[in-house]
């Protein structure tokens, strides 16, 4: 469990974080989909993920940190190695292509090794993977040429990925676009097949986590999920989705009560400790509320914010957070 923890802290955007964790555990599942080719020269079982890499933002020179940056070794390489470059962007547009060529650049004189870029598009842009070029002819000729891979998920069809080996798959397939599924059978046949694969704890977690994220139901198909889930083949299923539930609020209360006692620590002995721990668990218990509801709901209004956070009562919030799998609405749940 402290794993997952250590994993799914979040830092930086929603989008970056579910997806640096996806693709940093599944990254061999992850080649294989997007980038085969290059994945059939590269030994997927020897690999590492390097530490944050900055790079000058060309040309305004402003410091960004890369997504992902991977080091795998070459099949036929003799020991050497290549790297894999992935940035997670919410919307393609046209500045992806020349600043992922900026980046290449940077990451190739400071390494000195084959680098893979891939963009992976969560909405818009050209559905399914494709190899985009940009292309450096101001002048007239074609002085220079960069290459990408591009994988845009939004329009690209969910039965395709559910019928792939890779569990990685199953769980992009919830951002994509279904043929003959209604949003609940959707979101049941993603998490059937995560749930019916032998997988670890932490990478069952990390897939279910997308799910939640980006296949939100309300109303009418959030009934017919639980009307889905309620049939007796679907235990794994229910079963699963409790534990990342409940993952997902023990998450929030030890960082908060990791909060709370270095903030006690700092307002001096006992008393301060003593208060930072029952802040802690206070904020612990609020943050985790306000992830799980976003995650049910969707992005939370201000309103609703200020309403979890003026409640002082571990009890109270504990009530409310039992609620969420079974309510189908703030309103439902008194917090509107």
């Amino acid at each position: 469990m402290n794993e997952i923890l250590h994993s799914t802290g979040r830092r930086g955007s929603l989008h970056d974080q579910v997806f640096k964790d996806l693709i940093g555990r599944f990254l061999p599942d992850f080649l294989t989909l997007v980038a085969p080719e290059p994945a059939a020269r590269l030994d997927l079982s020897r690999w590492t993920l390097l530490d944050k890499e900055t790079f000058t933002d060309w040309p305004q020179g402003r410091r960004r940190e890369v997504d992902l940056l991977a080091e795998v070794a070459l099949l036929a390489g003799g020991g050497r190695t290549a790297l894999i470059h992935v940035e997670i962007e919410a919307r393609s547009g046209p500045q992806i292509g020349p600043r992922l060529a900026g980046y290449y650049m940077q990451i190739r004189l400071r390494h000195g090794k084959p680098v893979l870029p891939i963009a992976v598009c969560l909405r818009r842009g050209r559905p399914g993977v494709h190899l985009e070029s940009v292309v450096d002819a101001d002048l007239g000729p074609e002085i220079g040429r960069f290459c990408y891979y591009s994988f845009g998920l939004a329009r690209s069809r969910a039965e395709d990925f559910l019928a792939r080996d890779q569990p990685l798959a199953w769980a992009l397939a919830a951002l994509m676009r279904p043929d003959s599924l209604s949003r609940s059978e959707h979101k049941m046949a993603c998490l059937r097949r995560i749930a019916a694969c032998r997988l670890t704890e932490l990478h069952q977690f990390l897939l279910v986590n997308c799910v939640e994220t980006y296949l939100q139901l309300t109303g009418r198909d959030a009934e017919e999920l639980e009307a889905l889930q309620a049939g007796g083949t679907a235990e794994e299923v229910r079963a699963m989705r409790m534990t990342w539930a409940e993952q997902l609020k023990k998450e929030g209360l030890e960082q908060g009560l990791e909060r709370g006692l270095e903030r006690g620590r700092e307002e001096g002995r006992e008393q301060g400790r003593e208060q930072g721990r029952e802040q802690g668990r206070e904020q612990g218990a609020q943050q985790t509320l306000l992830r799980q509801l976003g995650v049910r709901f969707g992005p939370l209004p201000d309103d609703v914010k200020r309403r979890v956070e003026a409640i002082r009562s571990l009890e109270r919030l504990n009530e409310i957070a039992e609620q969420i799998l079974v309510a189908h609405s703030l309103e439902e749940m008194g917090l509107r």
